[in-house]
């Protein structure tokens, strides 16, 4: 009997770990995209910046529920962390796209003000999307302004890196 419970309980497992990524909502969406990797990139600040400040980090995750509907279903999780030596405060617009490359939604996402080793998260609705792209002719946020320990400076030195699970796209 213990051998057959055993079985079970591995079967049950192996059930639980094998969540599908994404699932349609009804008969006429799209077939759901490919699970997508971490993607990184090194966003630098406009080319006439010469005292650039780094360690902001930005992460975005897509997390989508099966069987749910769509508005529903996703979540966008954004997570800035400071690990610079500046107290830093801005905010990055960022867009994102279906897989024929058409918007699907966007955001403004703020850090808050953020000391050195500080971190912030916010959570949004958001459309399954595949491709991710950060607005680099913001003029309010980030490339144009942020707060530098409290000081606010135009154009903004910060150097973000950005790492998400959807596909990163060069600016417009």
């Amino acid at each position: 009997m213990s051998k057959s419970f055993t079985i079970l309980a591995a079967a049950a497992v192996a059930l639980a770990g094998t969540v599908p990524a994404h699932a349609a909502s009804s008969a006429n969406d799209k077939a759901p995209p490919p699970s997508i990797a971490i993607q990184r990139a090194n966003l630098d600040p406009l080319p006439i910046v010469s005292d650039r400040i780094g360690g902001l980090k930005i992460s975005v995750t897509l997390v989508n529920y099966p069987g749910v509907p769509d508005r529903a279903a996703c979540r966008f999780v954004v997570r800035a962390v400071n690990q610079g030596h500046e107290r830093v405060a801005t905010y990055a617009l960022l867009r994102t796209f279906n897989g024929d490359k058409e918007a699907v939604n966007t955001w403004m996402v703020p850090t808050g003000d953020l000391k050195p080793g500080a971190s912030s998260e916010k959570l949004y609705s958001c459309k399954t999307a595949r491709y991710l792209q950060v607005d680099r002719q913001s003029l309010n946020g980030w490339p144009g302004r942020c707060e530098i320990n409290g000081e606010e400076r135009t154009p903004c030195p910060l150097t973000v890196g950005l790492e998400a699970n959807l596909n990163l796209i060069a600016k417009d």
